[in-house]
């Protein structure tokens, strides 16, 4: 008996260790990483392509899906339904600090990601700041050969078809200084001025559209003046638009890295914004378009040409204003429902 529970007992021992060679040779693969980022589609996710998603990617192995969408709205939406799809947001500064507010997003965990390079003002507890980009007035030099200024871009007599953001962010801020205000005293916004301002052009607005769409408009020579992404236009005119634009009254902000409470992929959006706040990438990403890095290691790695026309040159910066994302916060929700109904009348 002793033999044969010995013999028993060492057969169903092989038989599991077999077992179990077994399913482990047959079990599939881990699912590899994934993460998805949402950002704003055109001119500016195609140079995030090549300077985040496509080398993060190739250093990683892990699968980065960039889609567009972002903005505190849609974000909002996703929470409210519990259907959150997205990992990564890119936010403008009035998006993401109601994010904040509204508990949108989670805290970044500064463990993974380092950003050493990057100056305190940009590193929040929800968010790092990766980029700063200006909105400027641009025209169409065969319209305007000897170029065009903000008060002009509200003078009725001067006829153009006109373009504007749209979002009362930026809007109302370039309305403002077109009517003479000075940057440095825009803020709290006269509101109701600023309608007044856009009031006097109004029948000659084209359109309110977003900086993708505004780029398209004059690639494809559908009007005459814009306030646009720096960025955008800058890529506009290399792929051949005979246009310009200026500093002056320009509106530069600060584009934020944030992670959606409850993204499928948390622990690996925040290994990709770690990638992304690098002075590598962050310096790719202005080769490929114009907007001025935060890590301030990144600097060093730029062309001084380059460097040269960026939000962040102090030249360009002291002819323009810089967006108050705190003022935005406490007055978002009721400056976009009455714009929201302005621009449809």
């Amino acid at each position: 008996m002793t033999k044969t529970r010995l013999y028993m007992g060492v057969s169903a021992a092989l038989l599991a260790a077999a077992s179990v060679t077994f399913f482990a040779k047959s079990a599939p693969a881990a699912d590899p990483a994934e993460v998805v980022v949402a950002s704003y589609g055109g001119a500016f996710q195609d140079a995030q392509t090549k300077a985040f998603f496509e080398p993060y990617a190739k250093a990683t192995g892990a699968k980065v899906t960039g889609t567009t969408g972002t903005g505190y709205p849609k974000v909002k939406a996703m929470e409210q339904t519990g259907n959150i799809s997205w990992d990564v947001v890119s936010a403008e500064s009035p998006a993401f600090v109601n994010e904040v507010k509204d508990d949108l997003l989670q805290p970044i965990d500064y463990s993974v990601v380092k950003a050493d390079g990057i100056p305190a003002e940009f590193r929040k507890q929800y968010g790092v700041g990766y980029i700063k980009f200006g909105t400027n007035l641009a025209w169409s030099k065969e319209k305007f050969p000897n170029g065009v200024t903000a008060a002009q871009f509200f003078d009725p007599r001067v006829k153009a078809r006109r373009v504007m953001p749209s979002d009362p962010t930026y809007s109302l801020e370039f309305a403002l200084m077109g009517d003479g205000v000075k940057p440095a005293d825009l803020y709290p916004l006269d509101v109701d001025r600023a309608f007044k301002v856009i009031d006097r052009v109004k029948d000659q607005i084209i359109g309110y559209k977003g900086a993708s769409d505004q780029q398209a408009l004059i690639q494809q020579g559908e009007i005459d003046l814009a306030y646009i992404a720096n960025g955008r236009v800058n890529d506009a005119i290399k792929a051949g638009a005979n246009w310009a634009y200026s500093w002056d009254a320009s509106l530069s902000d600060t584009e934020f890295w944030a992670v959606m409470k409850g993204a499928p992929h948390a622990a690996e959006a925040m290994k990709f914004i770690n990638f992304a706040v690098q002075p590598d990438q962050q310096a790719e990403l202005t080769r490929q378009i114009p907007y001025g890095p935060t890590n301030v290691d990144a600097l060093k790695l730029l062309d001084p040409a380059v460097a040269k026309d960026l939000p962040s040159n102090p030249d360009n910066a002291k002819l323009g204003a810089v967006l108050n994302s705190e003022w935005w916060h406490d007055n978002y929700e009721s400056v976009k429902a009455r714009w929201a109904t302005y621009i449809m009348q």
